[in-house]
C-alpha cells in the first residue's frame, strides 16, 4: 500500500518542465534524424528519409522523457535546499561566487596560451570551479560584510537573537534547552567566547575540561541537527578587557538577549537594559518540587564539610547534603528530606538516611 506522499499527483510545474524538456529533445533528435538520413540516402525523395526522421523523433521522445524526469527531480531537490537557505545567504553567496569566478578568470586566461587547448581548457575550468566555490563560501561566511560592501544590510529580528557567553556553553543542559524550544532563533557565538571555552577544554581541571568539551559538542550538535542557526561573530571589541563586558557590548549593539549561567553577568546586563535568559532561573522553574518529609534517591559522591556528612547531586544539579552518611559515599541511598534551602545556584537539600541499616546499593550496579 502506497503512502499518502506516493499517491499525491506530481505538481503541475514539474509536469510542464518534463514535457518542455521532452519537446526540445524531440525537436533536436527529429532534426538530427532528418540530417543523418539525408546524408546516408542518395535519393533525397526516398521514404527512408521519412523513416529516419520518425525514428529520430521516437528516440528523442524516450530520451527527452528520461532527461525531463531526471531534471525535474534535481530541480525539486534544489527547491527544497534553497527554501531552507536564508535569502541573505543566497545573495551574499551569489556575489561571492561571481567574484571568485572573475578572480580566477583574469589569470586563468593565460592558460589558453598553452600550445594545446585540450590541456588549458580543463585546467581553466577546474580553477573556475574551485575559486567560484571558495568565493561562495566566503560570501556566506562574511555575509554582513559582503552585503555592506554593495550597500545592503542584513537584518535579523532582535527578538530572535541570542548571544551565548562562556558559562552558557559550559552548562551541561544547553542542548536540552534548545531541543525543548526554550532557546530559539539565531544563536550568536562570539569568537572570544569560543576561545575562552576552548581554553577551558584544555585546562588541567578535569571537571571544567569535561564540561567545556561537552558544551562545544552541544554547539556542534545544535548546528548539525538544525535546531537553531548558529553564527560566529568575529568582532573583538578591543576597547573592553573582560569577556563579559564584550558580551554585553555585542548584545547591546545587536539588540539581542544574552544566554548565561553567570549571575553576576546577568545582573550587570539587566542593569544596562539588556534582556537576559538566565539558565539557572530556567532550571529552577523546571525543577520538580521537593518537600520536607519526601523520600528521594541519590548517589552519594563525596564527604561533606561537617563530620559524618555525605554529599550527592540530583540529575538537575541540586546538591543534597545527608547527615551521618559518610560511610555510604560511593553508593545509592534513599534520603528523607529535612529542609530545602534556597542558594545562589538554586537550592540545597538537607536530609538523612531513610533506612540507616539498609544494605547500600553500589552506584555501578544501578548504572548497569
Amino acid at each position: 500500500m502506497s503512502s499518502p506522499e506516493e499517491r499525491q499527483p506530481p505538481r503541475r510545474s514539474a509536469v510542464v518542465l518534463v514535457e518542455l524538456i521532452r519537446f526540445v529533445i524531440v525537436v533536436l533528435f527529429t532534426a538530427l534524424g532528418y540530417q543523418v538520413s539525408r546524408a546516408l540516402v542518395a535519393d533525397k525523395t526516398s521514404a527512408r528519409i521519412i523513416v529516419g526522421t520518425i525514428l529520430g523523433s521516437g528516440i528523442g521522445y524516450v530520451i527527452g522523457g528520461v532527461l525531463g524526469r531526471g531534471t525535474g527531480t534535481l530541480v525539486g531537490i534544489a527547491e527544497k535546499r534553497i527554501a531552507s537557505i536564508p535569502g541573505a545567504d543566497i545573495v551574499s553567496g551569489g556575489l561571492g561566487l561571481v567574484a571568485g569566478v572573475i578572480v580566477a578568470t583574469v589569470p586563468g586566461l593565460f592558460l589558453l596560451l598553452l600550445p594545446s587547448r585540450a590541456v588549458g581548457l580543463p585546467i581553466l575550468a577546474f580553477v573556475e570551479v574551485v575559486f567560484g566555490y571558495l568565493g561562495y563560501r566566503i560570501g556566506v561566511t562574511k555575509r554582513e560584510d559582503v552585503l555592506q560592501l554593495v550597500g545592503l544590510t542584513y537584518r535579523t529580528r532582535a527578538a530572535d537573537l541570542r548571544v551565548l557567553d562562556t558559562s552558557a556553553i559550559l552548562n551541561t543542559q544547553l542542548l536540552d534547552y534548545v531541543r525543548a524550544g526554550l532557546i530559539r532563533g539565531t544563536v550568536l557565538v562570539p569568537t572570544f567566547v569560543l576561545e575562552e571555552a576552548q581554553g577551558i577544554a584544555d585546562a588541567a581541571d578535569p571537571v571544567r575540561r569535561q564540561r567545556a568539551r561537552r558544551g562545544l559538542e552541544a554547539l556542534a550538535a545544535i548546528r548539525r541537527e538544525g535546531l537553531a542557526e548558529v553564527r560566529s561573530v568575529e568582532k573583538l571589541y578591543p576597547e573592553y578587557d573582560e569577556v563579559d563586558a564584550k558580551v554585553v557590548a555585542l548584545a547591546r549593539e545587536r539588540g539581542a538577549a544574552i544566554v548565561t549561567d553567570d549571575s553576576a553577568l546577568a545582573h550587570v546586563a539587566e542593569l544596562q537594559g539588556v534582556e537576559v535568559v538566565h539558565l539557572r532561573r530556567v532550571a529552577a522553574a523546571l525543577r520538580p518540587a521537593v518537600l520536607p518529609g519526601e523520600a528521594i534517591r541519590v548517589e552519594l559522591s563525596r564527604v561533606g564539610k561537617e563530620a559524618g556528612q555525605a554529599v550527592g547531586y540530583l540529575d538537575d544539579g541540586t546538591m543534597v547534603v545527608v547527615a551521618d552518611a559518610s560511610a555510604r559515599v560511593g553508593t545509592i541511598a534513599d534520603v528523607l528530606v529535612n529542609r530545602v534551602v534556597p542558594s545562589s545556584g538554586g537550592r540545597m537539600i538537607f536530609g538523612k538516611l531513610a533506612d540507616p541499616g539498609a544494605a547500600p546499593a553500589q552506584a555501578e550496579e544501578r548504572r548497569a
